[in-house]
């Protein structure tokens, strides 16, 4: 007995100043760590999860100091006003009150197949009900007593499917149809989170196209092979060309012979194309015709269109987008990528409600571009009274302005000095044109939708206040800072 518990003090004892030594390495270790820079507590992540510490949008954190002191006419008139966000606020009641109705939810959760696993690119009558918008609101717009019938004869709904947003898909579509390191060609200047979309999973790699005349009018071949030589000269290859149309963030329509061109080229090159349509329903000055119109619904297994409710519908935070592809390889790819990032079978539901409401859709829509008229007109007319150049748009819910004669000097930094002092001075935040990848400094988007008119109106006040303060030379650059031009903001 004696002997047992000899041996026990003995294992005892040898375990205790094991553990010991085994910390004292660990403490060791971990401070060996902390000595090589890994002080934030992110040490304990993957170099892929290093990968994703960087912001999706360069603005993106001043966008959020905005939020954290949004300006309200009555209880907060000196707040912060962003104009940086892509976002229509102006039609969400329009919606709201439409998805409201107690026989909307009722019939959503009503039925059994919204509780179980099924098709990860959607259950069968949604997809029915997004095959029947397309071919209503993209294929004949002009059709408005099409049947359901008719028009799964045009679109067959086992070639469309929902996803977790456009960027997912637009991502998804780039890991089915690229490897990583391919080179993906996008029509500058562009929205800025596609160079993350594209690379942040399938490791591709945005290219932009700078064209040779007008950027409004869109891509030439001649532009689009300049673009895939310079890529190709780094080692690339070219496999996809990216193009959103109406276009962000210039706010025009690209015309069907453009359009036709630009695929024609991408075919000689054997090379997919994503028609990015996520601004086709909120035109107000022009007529838009689909890809799917213009290639006589003909999109083979190259052409693949992308939609979402974000834009048009003022719904970015539901996470539903759309894709239609003829490419039925493509889409068994996507089956098993969508079980990460599909739609839920009740806003599936919901959603196929509203696409097949013809009636509700249309008075929608078209509130929804009168509203979208009228901010535009407020936002343009003060520019013209400010004397600041902008395209004008013909779609979407924002304008590109030319900001460069107020710039300190013509370069990225002095663009980036001009939106801090706006940040700062002004308290409002536009999208700087270095983040969409304009090659001319002091380029902006203002987001008119993002706010009501009245606060639209405040904004562009206190930009016409600091417009003034430049122009004058009052003060000189070096010395402008918001304690000497604190009445800015009235």
């Amino acid at each position: 007995m004696s002997g047992v518990t000899g041996k026990s003090a003995v294992f005892f004892f040898s375990a205790l100043a094991l553990t010991c030594i085994a910390q004292k390495r660990w403490k060791k270790s971990k401070g060996s760590r902390h000595k090589r820079g890994d002080t934030d507590g992110n040490h304990d992540i993957s170099q892929r999860g290093e990968s994703l510490l960087t912001p999706t949008l360069p603005y993106i954190m001043d966008y959020l100091k905005c939020l954290q002191d949004h300006c309200d006419p009555y209880t907060n008139p000196r707040g912060h006003i962003p104009l940086c966000m892509s976002e229509n606020k102006l039609i969400i009641e329009l919606l709201g009150v439409r998805l409201l109705q107690i026989e909307t939810a009722s019939r959503s959760f009503s039925d059994s197949s919204v509780y179980c696993y099924n098709n990860t690119l959607g259950l069968p009558g949604p997809r029915e009900a997004l095959a029947y918008f397309l071919a209503k609101h993209f294929l004949f717009p002009e059709r408005r007593d099409m049947t359901f019938g008719d028009s799964l004869s045009y679109i067959r709904p086992e070639l469309v499917c929902y996803g977790a947003g456009a960027s997912s898909l637009i991502s998804h579509l780039a890991l089915c149809l690229a490897e990583r390191g391919d080179a993906v060609l996008i029509p500058a200047p562009y929205y800025a989170a596609f160079d993350v979309d594209l690379n942040i999973i399938a490791g591709c790699i945005a290219v932009p196209v700078y064209c040779s005349g007008d950027p409004s009018k869109g891509p030439s071949p001649r532009d689009l092979e300049n673009a895939a030589l310079e890529a190709e000269a780094k080692g690339m290859r070219v496999r996809m060309l990216l193009i959103t149309n109406p276009s962000n963030p210039i706010g025009s329509i690209y015309t069907p012979q453009v359009m036709k061109a630009a695929i024609n080229w991408a075919r000689s090159r054997d090379m997919h194309t994503i028609c990015d349509e996520i601004y086709a329903l909120s035109t107000f000055d022009g007529q838009f015709e689909s890809i799917i119109r213009t290639l006589n619904n003909e999109l083979g297994d190259d052409v693949h269109h992308i939609w979402a409710l974000s834009k048009d519908f003022g719904a970015s935070g539901f996470r539903m987008g759309t894709l239609y592809t003829q490419n039925e390889k493509l889409l068994r790819s996507l089956a098993n990528l969508n079980i990460f990032s599909g739609v839920s079978h009740p806003m599936q539901m919901i959603i196929a409600e509203i696409f097949l409401d013809d009636n509700w859709v249309y008075d929608f829509l078209y509130q929804a571009r009168e509203k979208i008229r009228h901010s535009y007109e407020l936002c343009t007319r003060m520019l013209d009274e400010m004397v600041i150049p902008f395209f004008p748009a013909k779609a979407g819910i924002f304008v590109y302005a030319d900001f460069s004669s107020l710039l300190p000097e013509p370069t990225a930094e002095g663009e980036a000095k001009f939106a801090s002092l706006l940040l700062d001075a002004a308290r409002i935040i536009m999208t700087p044109g270095a983040a969409q990848h304009d090659q001319k400094p002091g380029m902006f988007r203002i987001c008119y939708c993002f706010v009501s008119p009245e606060l639209l109106l405040m904004a562009m006040q206190r930009l016409d206040n600091i417009i003034v303060k430049i122009r004058t030379r009052r003060i000189h650059w070096d010395d402008l800072t918001p304690e000497s031009i604190s009445d800015i903001i009235a």
